[in-house]
């Protein structure tokens, strides 16, 4: 079955039957505000949701942050968020999970590794436990339940808190409802036929819906046993987020329809978030006159020194010095190693200077040779300018690249030859066998 068999006169069970059957999108356009369309996805949440496990589940950790995010736009954001954690002595486990070797290279793990950082390649994890979409808000509600704690601060990349949030977890309001959530600003209020629309009639009048906040989810905390009924039916509207993303703005209201939908309460500061120059302010969960996080929304943390000074956030100058320390260690560019292990350095060295067939199989083959200061000279062109070694996983990886972006990792085979594929456009395999030194 194909999203192209979806007809408008289709009954909701026939639309049930296609979405369980075919892979999410493309839609037609207005797909998700079709009648049938709608009813269909409240029969599936009210079958889903007895058919939900919560028995308690045995994890690893008692208790660990998980941070979302990657690449150069959200990388000095968590260099400074993982480092204002650590300074201001919370000692919990920390977690990065991204989307794939596009977002986090093998010189970033080791750059964030003396911090207590783990990072997780939820590409790699997908494998084993796939979910039906997964390339973006979703990657919220999948890290958190694949991690191995089990009660759980999130963190956006650009969030981070003003001071240790070891003892959050210990609040009795969150200990009470085993979850907590921040709210956002009364303009994000879920109008009543939204309510209605997901099946939540409590809600679907003007009145109702008025006095229901938003949620805000730059941050987050749950209990995953105490939690794990509403919390795996906020990961079942992300995994359905072809609809759901179409009725409301993104991951944070999943969790808001979830507890509703279910009749939960969660704690939640009593007061609304203030804005600071481009930073949203939330408060503690109990104590309201207290900063807790700056989820930094409209100014991320850049390399290039350009970000506004506000003296009124907290920590703004070490933030500042903290994107000056990540300058100096990092280019900026994914898959870049300028500062290469013994292992690295030893095998770029065989390399240096060797003249390769590069073959970009089905299509055309040309000599290049990988040069000192990682140029390409014979052979370069626009996708094949530069070259790098990495460790990864203790298996070397060679990778071309733009001068902004890799172009293919390649390994090495059996017979000496090295290949891989293209990441971008065509992603044609690619092999590159040595023809001289």
């Amino acid at each position: 079955m194909e999203c192209s068999d979806f007809r408008e006169e289709m009954t909701a069970e026939e639309v049930v039957e296609l979405v369980d059957n075919c892979p999410p999108g493309p839609w037609i356009g207005d797909w998700h505000q079709r009648e049938n369309v709608k009813q269909a996805h409240r029969m599936m949440v009210d079958r889903f949701i007895p058919t939900i496990d919560s028995r308690p589940i045995q994890y690893p950790q008692k208790r660990g942050i998980v941070i979302a995010g990657g690449g150069l736009k959200y990388l000095p954001s968590v260099w400074v968020g993982v480092n204002l954690i650590r300074e201001q002595g919370c000692k919990l486990p920390i977690q990065l999970w991204y989307l794939g070797d596009n977002e986090v290279d093998p010189f970033i793990k080791r750059l964030l590794e003396p911090l207590g950082v783990e990072c997780v390649d939820a590409r790699k994890v997908e494998q084993e436990k796939p979910f039906r979409i997964l390339c973006g808000w979703e990657l919220k509600l999948y890290s958190v339940w694949n991690s191995p704690f089990e009660e759980v601060l999130f963190l956006d990349a650009d969030s981070a808190p003003v001071r240790d949030v070891t003892d959050l977890f210990d609040r009795p309001s969150y200990s009470k409802h085993g979850s907590a959530f921040w709210p956002d600003y009364a303009n994000w209020t879920l109008k009543p036929d939204v309510w209605s629309l997901f099946g939540i009639d409590k809600y679907a009048n003007e009145e109702a819906a008025r006095n229901e906040w938003a949620l805000e989810s730059g941050q987050f905390m749950v209990h995953k046993n105490k939690s794990s009924l509403p919390f795996q039916l906020a990961m079942w509207y992300a995994a359905h987020s072809d609809f759901t993303f179409g009725h409301v703005y993104g991951d944070k209201e999943t969790f808001h329809l979830a507890w509703r939908k279910l009749g939960l309460e969660y704690a939640s500061p009593k007061r609304p978030p203030g804005w600071n120059n481009h930073t949203i302010v939330q408060w503690d969960i109990e104590d309201t006159e207290k900063v807790l996080f700056q989820h930094r929304v409209q100014d991320k943390w850049r390399l290039d020194g350009t970000n506004r000074f506000t003296d009124s956030l907290a920590n703004e100058q070490r933030c500042q010095d903290l994107c000056g320390l990540l300058k100096m260690v990092w280019s900026g560019t994914l898959w870049e190693n300028s500062r290469m292990t013994r292992t690295e350095q030893d095998a770029h060295d065989v390399l240096v200077g060797n003249t390769f067939i590069y073959e970009r199989v089905g299509f055309d083959s040309r000599p290049i040779k990988l040069d000192a200061g990682h140029t390409i000279t014979i052979g370069k062109a626009e996708c094949e300018s530069r070259w790098w070694l990495n460790d990864v996983d203790g298996i070397m990886t060679l990778t071309i690249s733009r001068i902004d972006r890799p172009t293919c990792h390649l390994t090495m085979q059996s017979d000496g030859s090295w290949c891989g594929h293209w990441l971008e456009h065509e992603r044609m395999p690619i092999r590159l066998t040595t023809i001289k030194r």
